[in-house]
C-alpha cells in the first residue's frame, strides 16, 4: 500500500483526533463560563463532533465500505459549518450590543482612578450613589457569596468575583492572583470608565505576602488609568499595618465619600439631605414614607412628655 493510499486513512484519523480534543477542550470551557461564552462553547463542542469525529468516521466508511458514504460526509461537514457560522455571527452581534451600552453609560465621574475607602458602610453608600447617579459598569470582588453580598448591600454589580477556594462559577482562589488580575483587567478593558471595588484584601494576605498583593493592586490600577476606569479598595489600619497602609496610599488616594457624593448628586440635592440620613439617601420611596411616618408618631408620643417636664420645671 503506497503513501497515496494511506493519505485518506491518515486524514480520517486526524479528523477524529482533532474532533475529540476540540470536544474535550470545549467542554471544559462550557463548564467554566457563563452565558454567552457557555453557549458558544457548546456550539463548538457540537461542531467538533460533526466536523471531526463523525466526519472522520465517514471518511473511513467511504474508503473501506462504500464510496457513496461521501454523501453522508458532505452532509455532516455542511451541517457543522452552518452551525458554527450561525453561532459565530450571533455571538458577534451579542458582543457588539454591550459595547454600545457601556459607551452610552460612560460619563464623567468624581471618582479618582485609584481610591482607598476605610469604612465598608461608606463604600456601600458610594456604590449605591454610583449606580443611581453615574450608572457606571461595576465589578465587585468580595469574600461573601454573590447572592448574599447583593442581598446585604442592595447593590447589583455587573459582575462579581467570589474570593474562595470552593468550586463555584464565580469563584477565584485568593492565592491565584494572576487569575484574578486577568479577570479584572479584562473587565476594565471591556468596560472603559467602569468601577472595580475590592474588599477582602486581608483574606488575600492569608495566601500571599503583601508584596504580591500590592503588585496585583498596582497592576490593575495601571490598567484603570489607561482605560479611564476606577479601582476602589476597602482597607484600614484594623486589617493592615501602618507600613502597608502607607505603601498603598502612595498609589491609592484616600476617599472623602461625602465630597464625592456631593459631586455626583449636585450641591442642591446633596445639601437637602440631612447629614445623619445621607447614608440612606437611595432608600426606596416607600421606605422613606414609612420612616417619616414612624418619626411623626415618635414625635407625637414625645410631646406629652415634654409638656410634663416643662410643668415640673415651672413649679
Amino acid at each position: 500500500m503506497g503513501l497515496s493510499n494511506l493519505a485518506p486513512y491518515f486524514s480520517g484519523a486526524m479528523l477524529i483526533v482533532i474532533g475529540i480534543y476540540g470536544m474535550v477542550k470545549s467542554y471544559w470551557e462550557w463548564k467554566g463560563h457563563d452565558e454567552p461564552i457557555r453557549r458558544l462553547a457548546l456550539t463548538l463542542m457540537v461542531s467538533f463532533a460533526l466536523f471531526g469525529v463523525i466526519g472522520g468516521i465517514a471518511v473511513f466508511l467511504t474508503i473501506a465500505v462504500d464510496p457513496e458514504f461521501w454523501i453522508a460526509e458532505a452532509i455532516v461537514v455542511t451541517l457543522g459549518y452552518l452551525l458554527l457560522a450561525n453561532e459565530s455571527l450571533s455571538m458577534l452581534e451579542k458582543l457588539r450590543t454591550p459595547e454600545k451600552r457601556h459607551e452610552r453609560r460612560k460619563v464623567k465621574c468624581a471618582l479618582p482612578v485609584a481610591g482607598i475607602i476605610k469604612s465598608r458602610d461608606d463604600a456601600i453608600t458610594l456604590l449605591k450613589a454610583i449606580d443611581s447617579y453615574a450608572d457606571l459598569p461595576l465589578l465587585v470582588i468580595g469574600r461573601e457569596h454573590p447572592e448574599e453580598w447583593r442581598n446585604k448591600t442592595g447593590v447589583e454589580p455587573d459582575d462579581y468575583i467570589w474570593l474562595t477556594r470552593v468550586e463555584h462559577k464565580k469563584a477565584v482562589s485568593p492565592s491565584s492572583l494572576h487569575v484574578l488580575s486577568g479577570k479584572v483587567i479584562g473587565f476594565i478593558r471591556d468596560n472603559p470608565g467602569g468601577v472595580v471595588y475590592i474588599e477582602g484584601i486581608e483574606y488575600m494576605l492569608f495566601y500571599s505576602d503583601f508584596k504580591a498583593v500590592a503588585k496585583f493592586l498596582f497592576s490593575i490600577r495601571d490598567a484603570a488609568m489607561i482605560e479611564s476606569a476606577h479601582v476602589l479598595i476597602l482597607a484600614n489600619e484594623d486589617t493592615l499595618s501602618p507600613e502597608q497602609m502607607a505603601i498603598l496610599k502612595k498609589e491609592f488616594e484616600e476617599i472623602d465619600v461625602e465630597k464625592i457624593l456631593e459631586k455626583l448628586m449636585g450641591p442642591a440635592l446633596f445639601g437637602a439631605i440631612p447629614s445623619r440620613k445621607r447614608r440612606d439617601f437611595n432608600a426606596s420611596a416607600e421606605g422613606s414614607e414609612e420612616g417619616s411616618g414612624a418619626g411623626e408618631e415618635k414625635a407625637e408620643e414625645a410631646r406629652p412628655l415634654r409638656r410634663e417636664e416643662e410643668t415640673k420645671e415651672g413649679r
